[in-house]
């Protein structure tokens, strides 16, 4: 359910999720050169479509981790391990920093934690965005409830049993409950606060868009942003996961937390999957173009006849696989409703399912 959207037309994305890639193939050292504390990204991998996440480790006091990757027995491993590579420990961990809440950036959360209190030192302080804390704190009650909201708009969207075979709100409920479970003393960070690290004061800039509670972590001194999924290099971030916590058009939040990241342009950009980017103002541009080429075939995909979110949504992004559905029919309700408030598509609900049609001239 965590995979990623292909180009619109272009076919389905598998990542290479090879286990037998050497630990050093998985742990790189980021330079710095305004100090001699130094940032290390660790790819830890997940069992979704998107591949590997990237956590960063920060030499100094507070050690600081940036995101952890999935509540599984391989994605623990490969964390302690390449913490061991490092000479740290779960355990040594002082400060967790969640870039957001979704599952394969807090999965392991509780588990450090965990691992700290056994060697009789204090629990680590784990911070994220108060509007994604719900999904820490009550991981469980969280999840349930988003299980059925993916049911909903499978529903919603006209998915059939057939189309979607075995895919239900009770077997998804049990898949991502296995992924993760609570940690009831995270704190809430908000806009502007600032958190001391071994490479300097970590400024947060909170973006909305892929969840409600998204954050970047903006170090100024070495002109580093610690992106989480916020913006990714060669895939796009999904702005529209978070359909049923707020009432606005997810994706039209997205677009306009990116216009915040425009002022850093010039700084290394660390995000959460796939390699860093050292042109941020291309990369706004590129991912503002792409939107804008889905809303034109999404309108171009209306006529007179009714069509569901789900038929549209396979003429958009073509023959993606059943972990990206949910991404898909997500998006794809987004760029129709943004047509529809441009007053260039009809929306209609007829026994919880919409269906979409063209405005007639």
């Amino acid at each position: 359910m965590y995979g990623t959207l292909p180009e619109p037309s272009s076919g389905e994305y598998r990542a290479d999720r090879n286990a037998s890639r050497t630990l050093r193939d998985k742990t790189e050292r980021i330079r710095l050169l305004a100090t001699p504390a130094a940032v290390h990204a660790l790819r830890v991998p997940t069992p979704f479509a998107v591949g590997d996440v990237n956590c960063y480790l920060i030499d100094g006091h507070p050690l600081t981790l940036i995101d952890t990757g999935t509540k599984t027995e391989e994605s623990a491993a490969i964390l302690r391990a390449g913490l061991d590579g490092l000479g740290y420990r779960l355990g040594d961990i002082e400060q967790l920093i969640l870039t957001h809440g979704h599952i394969d950036h807090i999965g392991l959360a509780a588990e450090i934690a965990r691992s700290r209190e056994a060697f009789g030192k204090p629990r680590p302080n784990v911070l994220v965005h108060a509007e994604d804390m719900v999904r820490v704190a009550q991981y469980e009650t969280f999840t349930k409830q988003r299980m059925k909201s993916y049911a909903d708009i499978m529903h919603s969207s006209g998915v059939s049993p057939k189309d979607a075979p075995g895919v239900t709100e009770r077997m998804m409920t049990h898949y991502f409950l296995s992924m993760g479970e609570s940690v009831s003393d995270v704190r809430p960070l908000v806009e502007g606060d600032v958190l001391e690290s071994g490479i300097g004061q970590l400024r947060v800039l909170w973006v909305p868009g892929h969840s409600q509670g998204s954050i970047c972590l903006v170090n100024e001194e070495n002109r580093l942003i610690f992106s989480g999924d916020h913006i990714l290099g060669d895939i796009s971030s999904n702005p529209s996961l978070d359909f049923d916590v707020t009432t606005e058009i997810p994706m039209l939040t997205y677009l306009r937390s990116l216009d915040k990241l425009l002022p850093f342009d010039g700084s290394t950009i660390l995000p959460g999957h796939r390699k860093p980017i050292f042109n941020l103002k291309h990369r706004v541009d590129e991912l503002k173009e792409e939107y804008a080429r889905k809303l034109s075939l999404a309108e171009d995909t209306l006529g007179p006849k009714p069509k569901t979110v789900y038929e549209i949504s396979r003429v958009i992004y073509g023959n993606y696989d059943m972990d990206s559905m949910i991404l898909a029919l997500a998006e794809c309700t987004d760029l129709l409703r943004i047509l529809e408030q441009k007053g260039h598509a009809r929306l209609e609900t007829v026994e919880g399912v919409v269906y979409a049609y063209s405005v007639d001239d």
